[in-house]
């Protein structure tokens, strides 16, 4: 917590809610700025949960502090909840969810991964766990989550999308993820998806699935081209981050007046009937199949998971197969769904193999089944995991900060996560007690060499670094750059006369 703490801007708030029955913590927003010391010494009045009680009330704390924030508070700052919790038995069914992303970490083995899973996805948030393995790892499974949260964007972000004008285009359907999307029932002609926060660097992607008029045939001599026609206008809503700190509020009218650049117009070819259709688009065929894994895995999870209970045949404890069963289920469903799209031309598999393949191995250890019904479905915290990453195309901890999927790290969360991993592993300067205040900006460093004075190109060292650096620890930081290209290469060191590079004075 402390280091969720550390990782925050001065112009961010929080606010923290331990167990039910426990100290109050911070039970009201608190400015970072000023109090980031205070905060982390709140940190260390958490209590651990006294008797079981189910963690909702502390979750239902923050979703009341929230709605009775003033509406001039949203302007321009994203608002979330992060839940880390190892209670058994979890109650998500509150309205509320659908405003407020909450990102859940489930700690351990018994965690409730299905009440979880189901709270991160209405609320358009993620799923993370950490297994028994892993429970000390923390700090690095939420830098997974605060690289993005501490690089938003954009906040209210949404993708407005229209047909062109006399196209007689119709959104059919829009495949969106776990991001709340929809169309118009009236004549199919406008649709929208709902992002919410974008974080710095992340890409989304979303397929939007059109129905599109035959092209009208085109008589010889009228010297008019058809294959530049316009299908769909899509453009981006919101309240985006500028680089000097302001807020830009993008709208479907200020794009409309010029004021909102960020808008692109969908144009295709129509080639006459007597032309021979054209190869499709590999990357789009790659997107939709990704998205129909999705469904099928989420097929799987209603039909194997979250419906299916093994019935109890005797009184006694016993040891069943089902983890092992259901892991070959998904490996069939799996090479069917490759079998029905092996003509797909395009198709690359990439890393799903794999995936589909880790996904199953995890269903597979067998478990300790009590009287004959599986307990929680805590089993199926990886699958679960695995697919709130590819639904919100955010990274999770999949039992561990290590089993991520990359395609969805960005670059600051990759920095957020080697801080915590450096801070696990003792670095980072110690316990981290250091004063949070401004300091005054350092001049900028002077040269390393200047200029000898000669009337060449030559160089001499900066008489100001006389004590700190050397021409000796230039030497040996260029033989380890030469070794380390030498390296990445595949090549063969070879040295003339056994001499390694070296800065002459």
């Amino acid at each position: 917590m402390k280091f969720a703490i550390r990782q925050l801007s001065d112009e961010d708030s929080i606010a923290i809610f331990g167990p039910p029955m426990s100290r109050e913590v911070i039970p009201k927003f608190m400015n970072i700025h000023g109090s980031r010391r205070i905060a982390e010494k709140k940190v260390d009045e958490l209590e651990g949960r006294r008797f079981a009680h189910p963690a909702r009330s502390s979750l239902d704390e923050a979703l009341k502090m929230l709605e009775e924030q003033p509406a001039s508070s949203s302007v321009g700052r994203a608002k979330f909840i992060v839940l880390v919790t190892d209670i058994t038995r979890f109650s998500s069914d509150m309205p509320e969810l659908s405003k407020y992303p909450v990102h859940a970490f489930g700690l351990g083995a018994s965690h409730d991964a299905a009440a979880l899973r189901l709270v991160a996805q209405r609320s358009q948030g993620t799923y993370s766990f950490l297994d028994d393995a892993n429970a000390d790892k923390v700090a690095a499974a939420l830098a997974l989550c605060l690289g993005g949260l501490k690089s938003v964007a954009a906040v209210g972000a949404r993708v407005v999308l229209k047909a062109a004008s006399g196209s007689g285009v119709r959104i059919d359907r829009i495949s969106s993820g776990g991001y709340a999307s929809s169309v118009s029932q009236v004549d199919g002609a406008s649709g929208e998806i709902a992002i919410g926060a974008l974080y710095a660097g992340e890409v989304k992607t979303f397929v939007v699935h059109l129905d599109v008029p035959a092209a009208p045939e085109i008589s010889p001599g009228e010297g008019v081209c058809c294959d530049q026609q316009q299908l769909l206008v899509a453009s981006l809503d919101g309240q985006l981050y500028t680089s000097g700190g302001g807020v830009d509020v993008i709208d479907d009218d200020a794009a409309a007046g010029g004021g909102g650049p960020i808008q692109d117009v969908l144009v295709v070819e129509r080639p006459p009937a007597a032309v021979l259709p054209k190869v499709p688009s590999a990357i789009v065929v790659n997107h939709i199949f990704q998205f129909r894994v999705l469904e099928m895995v989420d097929a799987f999870i209603n039909d194997e998971i979250l419906l299916r209970r093994t019935p109890a045949t005797t009184g006694r404890t016993k040891d069943v197969d089902v983890d092992d069963d259901r892991g070959m289920k998904l490996l069939a469903r799996w090479e069917r769904f490759v079998l029905e799209h092996q003509f797909w031309v395009g198709l690359d598999l990439g890393s799903l193999d794999g995936e589909i393949t880790a996904v199953a191995n995890s269903l597979r250890k067998q478990q300790h089944v009590v009287g004959g019904v599986l307990p929680s479905s805590s089993m199926a915290a990886y699958i679960f995991s695995w697919m709130s990453s590819y639904k919100m195309q955010r990274p999770t901890a999949m039992g561990s900060p290590a089993k991520v999927v990359g395609l969805f790290v960005t670059l600051e969360v990759h920095l957020t996560l080697q801080v915590a991993i450096t801070a696990e592993n003792g670095g980072g300067g110690g316990d981290g007690e250091c004063e949070y205040s401004c300091v005054e900006q350092l001049p900028p460093a002077p040269p390393l060499l200047v200029a000898s004075g000669r009337d060449d190109d030559s160089y001499r060292f900066n008489a100001a670094y006389e004590g700190v650096i050397s021409l000796d620890d230039i030497n040996q930081f260029m033989i380890k750059i030469y070794q380390g290209m030498v390296k990445a290469n595949n090549l063969k060191q070879c040295h003339l006369m056994n001499q390694q590079p070296r800065a002459v004075a």
